[in-house]
């Protein structure tokens, strides 16, 4: 696939206020931003919905309600219909039916899904709302280099802001922006978007080993504020990640971007962040855990008496959900020896923000 055939596919979430958030957004949407939108909001089953027609009076562009297997198109509005939840395949929608109204959180899996097939194409984007779901989802399309907002900050706030509060909380959002802001924030992304994606294409493998050199003033400037070096770094995977915070911060040339971190220190605090985050969850690689429960754990339990200690660390723990997964692991070990030892699990990570997250133990 070419550059000129990838855009950036924008999943909106919203419950409780969100009508007049959709409004105010589609409103301030220019009509061919070479973008797709897809709407899910938080329906109660056997509702009768009025989004695609209330969104269609304010949206500049086209506005359909999803049905399965519809390819998606630039400059249009898709909106996920009732009794349904909406996931994305191969660049297109699937909907299964909703067989009740506990069955899990649709904003989480819709976006989830956007993440697997879109990559660094997904913007995610939670509106007002209450409850958590939508911050999982949100996680992952930050994991895979997407662009994720969340509405907040001056002008129209969130009438509800429990939804994208639990995301900013999670610091995987990158633009916490008024509704009224947000389009314009989009149409820069998507200008840069596109003018990055046909330089990357133009890039050859052999002037990608001379990235290092051309990157050399940002491992300076990361080693000066963050005091860690950055220049032993898989050139690509760099520039990956330099690059999407150029598309966050809507710039396109490297010498700009330079620029702009030398003049704001808090950018290349956001950089470091970016260049840090993992791909972590909870039990995230199962068969793994499952041989370390089955034996590693059984082991290190040998031979230990009440007055021994069982000490475990984790490097690198990023927000903590591995910690977690290995304190359940080891608790439920421990509930099956008579005698068992006490436990005491480190973790470490250079991140700061991240540790704090881990340090609340608070999750979605």
């Amino acid at each position: 696939m070419t550059s000129k055939d990838i855009f950036p596919v924008v999943g909106i979430g919203s419950s409780a206020g969100g009508v007049e958030a959709l409004r105010l957004l589609f409103q301030n949407t220019p009509p061919d931003t070479g973008m797709a939108f897809i709407v899910v909001s938080h329906l109660a089953r056997d509702y009768h919905s009025l989004l695609p027609s209330i969104v269609a009076r304010h949206a500049r562009m086209a506005v359909t309600a999803a049905t399965d297997g519809a390819e998606i198109e630039r400059n249009t509005v898709y909106v996920c219909p009732p009794n349904h939840v909406l996931t994305v395949e191969n660049h297109s929608l699937q909907l299964t039916p909703r067989l009740s109204d506990e069955q899990h959180k649709p904003i989480d899996v819709f976006l989830s899904s956007l993440a697997e097939d879109y990559a660094e194409a997904a913007v995610g984007i939670l509106l007002s709302g209450s409850g958590s779901d939508g911050a999982l989802g949100i996680k992952a399309i930050k994991e895979r280099g997407g662009l994720t907002v969340a509405q907040g900050g001056d002008g129209k706030g969130p009438l509800h802001s429990e939804m994208p509060d639990a995301a900013i909380a999670s610091g995987t959002v990158d633009i916490v922006a008024s509704v009224e802001e947000i389009p314009s924030r989009l149409v820069e992304y998507a200008r840069s978007f596109h003018e990055l994606e046909v330089a990357s294409d133009a890039q050859t493998d052999h002037a990608d080993a001379d990235a290092g050199e051309r990157y050399q003033p940002i491992y300076r400037l990361l080693l000066n504020q963050v005091k860690h070096d950055f220049s032993g770094y898989k050139g690509k995977t760099f520039g990956r990640r330099v690059r999407r915070r150029m598309q966050v911060v809507g710039v396109t040339r490297v010498e700009d971007y330079i620029a702009r971190l030398q003049k704001e220190p808090d950018e290349v605090n956001l950089l470091f962040r970016d260049l840090l985050i993992g791909v972590t969850s909870f039990f995230r690689d199962p068969d793994a855990f499952e041989s370390l429960g089955q034996l590693v754990v059984p082991k290190l339990f040998q031979d230990k008496r009440s007055t021994d200690t069982v000490r475990v660390w984790c490097p690198g723990c990023a927000t903590g959900e591995e910690v977690y997964s290995l304190a359940i692991l080891l608790r439920e070990h421990v509930d099956t020896v008579r005698t068992p030892p006490k436990v005491q699990i480190f973790a470490t990570d250079i991140d700061e923000h991240a540790i704090g997250i881990a340090r609340t133990g608070r999750y979605p």
